[in-house]
């Protein structure tokens, strides 16, 4: 076995030293890959044995990177996992190859699988040890290593299925960062054979490296969003998140006629921050349907029958199955508020499911003035409270403009049969104004923060 020796001193007498000592030959890094291929080959080339055997390997790999490299790439890392295993299982390189990806919090998730008993698989479950364990080898670099007999956690069960007895693992990278893990595994060799273990080694280093120009930037993006909604799903499970209260008073009368409930998270992440990361990632409803549960449950302290107040989209009030888990709950007539923001598709339907919910549920249109939207919302779905967006209360003292708005949408609140609602009323001057013009109800810190309902 010739034995190169390679080391940061590069002065005639470390090589000399070396020389003496046993190598075989000397590079002083930094080593260019080119050269270090190279002088590997020219030392292989003393033996015949290893010189056809590397021939052989090296043809055939070469060959089979050149189809991994001409393979057309899907941008969703599922697709790209299971056409790269699939090429490699079919060509007979591996008896087992797998593509994991890695999430947040060093988790890991497996993309595809390969076995010749059940072929391409997409997904699949990695148990928690395994994964600690790749991800422990995985920061290290490509490793080779004997499989001992199955785990009883041990995972992915197309692995075993294989009756895989030796592994090679290599990382997948997007730049400098490790995304993923490229996993092969063959069976029927002698284990023993440290060169065999070596060429697998490097064939596995070949083909994920493949793999990172290819997927990797996929993989490494698609391992951000899976991160993102593990995070949001642990935020729900657990609920990492707690609701507060802020009174609507009657502005003549100064008597709480509503509460409307708002969500604060443990973590200290703004509420329309972490809304708007649950509906990019699909788990918008769950997270509104997880606060307003809770919020209901603490609403039982609060005065009997006062009702309660919530932002909700579109797909809640649709979603009857959730409504009715609501009114189960619920101790208080509910509001629910859509927002200048909520896109509704069919303003028909959505106003079928709320007819069907009775009076026990009134609709609430938020940010009214604060663009076209929340006009529309009010003409097609007729709410019973239309509440002030803060920019036209602010300073509403001062301001001939904003009053002269304010008195057209008392109008036409009441050609429609709304109440309004002031948002943001923080002093006496703009409250007093609010009554002049004809506003029956407010909400601000004037008359209270949102606080929790202790």
């Amino acid at each position: 076995m010739p034995i190169l020796l390679m080391t940061g001193s590069g002065d005639n007498d470390t090589v000399l030293l070396a020389l003496k000592t046993g190598a075989d030959d000397f590079l002083a890094k930094p080593v260019r890959l080119d050269e270090l291929v190279a002088r590997v080959r020219a030392h292989l080339r003393t033996s015949t044995a290893w010189t056809d055997q590397l021939t052989g390997d090296l043809r055939a790999r070469a060959d089979l990177v050149g189809v991994l490299g001409g393979l057309a790439i899907s941008n969703d890392p599922h697709d790209a996992a299971a056409a790269f295993v699939g090429q490699l299982g079919r060509r007979g390189a591996c008896d087992f190859v797998g593509v994991l990806q890695i999430v947040d919090m060093g988790h890991l998730n497996v993309l595809a699988t390969f076995n010749p008993q059940a072929g391409v698989e997409r997904g699949g479950a990695l148990a928690v040890n395994r994964a600690r364990y790749l991800m422990s080898r995985v920061r290290d670099g490509p490793w080779v290593e004997v499989v001992g007999s199955q785990g009883g956690d041990e995972g992915p069960s197309a692995f075993w299925a294989a009756g895989v007895e030796i592994a090679a693992s290599a990382p997948i990278y997007a730049g400098n960062r490790v995304v993923g893990i490229l996993v092969t595994g063959y069976a029927g060799i002698d284990v023993a054979d440290l060169g065999r273990q070596g060429r697998l080694l490097a064939a596995a280093i070949d083909y994920a490296q493949i793999l990172s120009a290819a997927a990797g930037r996929s993989i490494a993006q698609h391992g951000r969003l899976t991160a993102t909604r593990v995070r949001l799903r642990r935020v729900i499970s657990t609920q990492a998140f707690y609701p507060v209260f802020q009174p609507i008073v009657h502005l003549a009368k100064g008597e709480v006629i509503a509460y409307e409930a708002l969500t604060r998270f443990t973590d200290g992440t703004p509420p329309d921050v972490r809304f708007a990361e649950a509906a990019q990632h699909q788990l918008g409803s769950d997270l509104e349907s997880a606060t307003i549960e809770a919020a209901l449950g603490a609403a039982h302290q609060l005065p009997f029958s006062v009702p309660i107040s919530f932002y909700t989209s579109p797909s809640i009030v649709l979603d009857r199955d959730r409504v009715a888990i609501f009114l189960d709950v619920a101790t208080s007539p509910i509001i629910l508020e859509l927002t200048e923001h909520a896109r509704i598709e069919d303003y028909t339907t959505l106003r079928e499911a709320l007819d069907s919910y009775g009076s026990r549920i009134r609709l609430a249109i938020d940010d009214a003035g604060a663009g076209y939207a929340s006009l529309r919302h009010i003409l097609e779905l007729r709410p019973a409270f239309v509440k002030l967006d803060i920019s036209i209360v602010r300073g509403i003292e001062t301001d001939p403009v904003r009053q002269a708005l304010v008195s057209g949408l008392v109008y036409f609140a009441g050609k429609t049969g709304s109440e309004l609602i002031a948002e943001g009323v923080e002093t006496e001057a703009e409250a007093a104004v609010l009554r002049e013009l004809g506003i029956s109800f407010g909400q601000g810190y004037l008359f209270g923060r949102p606080e929790p309902v202790s």
